[in-house]
């Protein structure tokens, strides 16, 4: 197809990022993170807005940012962490509002549920709780180590790897951990990295030569 725009000025755009664009105060701004920077860039035009320097070791960055009244969150491995950036008005700017290494998320995600992010750390292998608006850690547990954590319905999904394979159900609440759940993925092959999926009462899990499908609608 035609090419609307191309953006220039970044050298380090190698990265296992995945983009969004969010709506802030009417400016539809694009985020991802490139291999060393935390990237805002004007998704009608092209223009790259701000960047914000952010190494971690081999460059990797995987976690997608998220969004909240202005704020940016972005974190990775290695110890690297994260933060969060507040937005000028218009979007062309950036403060730092605060930064946060207990959460170095490396490549699992980590979902914002009502004001609250929820994540697993990759040195600290602990499953835990910030509040997105200060960085405050709500809770931590090492209860639940190192894995993917997708949400539904009230309740977090933690998917743990690379080997154990177990996967956690717990509440997304920022009063404390709790478990309510949990089954240990048996089928398949090598380490357990993929991404789960729910869709209609299914929960999806691929590991290595296997796809699995669970039924975890109510009754």
């Amino acid at each position: 197809g035609e090419t609307i725009w191309t953006t220039k000025g970044l050298s380090d755009m190698a990265s296992y990022c995945s983009p969004i664009i969010v709506n802030h105060k009417g400016r539809r701004i694009l985020l991802t993170e490139t291999a060393k920077l935390v990237v805002g860039i004007d998704a009608d035009t092209g223009n790259l807005l701000w960047t914000h320097d952010h190494p971690t070791d081999y460059d990797i960055h995987a976690v997608t940012p998220l969004y909240k009244d202005g704020l940016v969150y972005f974190t990775g491995g290695y110890g690297s962490g994260g933060g969060a950036l507040e937005l000028s008005p218009d979007g062309s700017a950036i403060t730092v509002k605060w930064t946060d290494k207990s959460l170095d998320c490396q490549h699992d995600g980590v979902v914002l549920v009502d004001g609250y992010l929820y994540g697993t750390g990759h040195k600290t292998s602990e499953l835990m709780c910030l509040e997105m608006a200060t960085g405050k850690v709500m809770w931590r547990t090492k209860e639940v180590r190192q894995g993917v954590v997708v949400y539904a319905d009230g309740m977090l999904y933690v998917y743990e790897g690379p080997k154990s394979g177990i996967v956690s159900l717990v509440k997304a609440v920022p009063t404390g951990f709790e478990r309510t759940g949990q089954f240990t993925v048996t089928e398949g092959t090598d380490n357990h990295w993929a991404h789960p999926t729910i869709s209609n009462g299914r929960l999806y899990i691929r590991h290595g030569d296997a796809l699995i499908a669970y039924d975890i609608s109510v009754k």
